[in-house]
């Protein structure tokens, strides 16, 4: 993703990545309490450690995608609800998919419109579902309706999230996890790169 973390930053991704690599789509509770406090009490100086802050939305949008992460989902809305902007819209919808508030999640994807990450959400999308030797139907049909799509399409994404709550197969549910764990990275990504 071509970014380069503070340390502190750093530290607590590398954390979430051993830990917590696939978050569920719906979770139950924060999977590391001691990181959701640590992430609420920290500033976003003690967060960018002297990295010039040109923009503390897209810093506050760091905070609240690290909580999200780590499925402290009451503590990643207190921030994002408060996030003026289309990522910060992006963050606010991501937690009422995974809340699971699915017509809520609607409802702030559209205020989104065509984020810039959008693409490569697809393209992250495809390069996993080509990983995939023998897909179950359900997955081979999601595969063919991403691939007839020139734009990803955060409604029908929720949409499968949902069917998946719902009893979808382990396929699905597993690729379902990978692009919400590719997703939270590349916003986390884009992000930084607006914050700094």
């Amino acid at each position: 993703m071509d970014v380069t973390y503070t340390p502190a930053i750093a530290e607590v991704i590398e954390k979430l990545e051993t830990g917590n690599p696939l978050p569920t789509l719906v979770p139950q509770k924060a999977w590391n309490t001691e990181l959701t406090d640590a992430l609420e009490s920290a500033s976003l100086d003690e967060l960018f450690q002297g990295e010039s802050l040109k923009n503390s939305t897209f810093g506050d949008a760091i905070t609240s995608g690290l909580l999200l992460w780590n499925d402290a989902l009451d503590e990643s809305h207190n921030i994002s609800q408060g996030l003026s902007n289309q990522t910060g819209s992006y963050w606010h919808g991501i937690m009422h998919r995974r809340e699971p508030d699915y017509s809520n999640a609607k409802y702030w994807f559209g205020r989104v419109g065509t984020h810039p990450i959008f693409p490569q959400v697809r393209e992250r999308a495809l390069a996993i579902l080509n990983e995939v030797s023998s897909p179950s139907d359900a997955l081979a049909y999601i595969a063919q309706t991403i691939e007839a799509e020139e734009n990803w399409d955060t409604s029908q994404f929720i949409d499968w999230c949902q069917a998946a709550e719902n009893g979808s197969d382990a396929d699905v549910t597993r690729f379902l996890q990978q692009v919400q764990a590719e997703e939270i990275k590349l916003l986390l990504a884009y992000s930084y790169r607006n914050a700094v």
